[in-house]
């Protein structure tokens, strides 16, 4: 699992399971979201968009299929 924290106006931090293929999104709200089948390669870009990460792949990130976790 990578565990970077991102850095952003909108997110508290994501979290990314290479294994899984499983993004986790944490929210400035405190929701937290699971995006399923997302590249790695998706993950690098959210990584490297900060402070903005949400504004520059959040689109992409939503089309994935996704379940609320809390």
């Amino acid at each position: 699992m990578r565990v970077p924290r991102i850095h952003s106006d909108a997110l508290n931090g994501a979290v990314y399971d290479v294994a899984r293929r499983v993004l986790t999104v944490e929210f400035e709200s405190g929701s937290v979201y699971e995006y399923l089948d997302v590249e790695p390669e998706l993950y690098d870009e959210l990584e490297a968009a900060q402070p903005h990460p949400w504004r520059v792949v959040g689109e992409r990130v939503k089309g994935h299929e996704y379940r609320r976790v809390r």
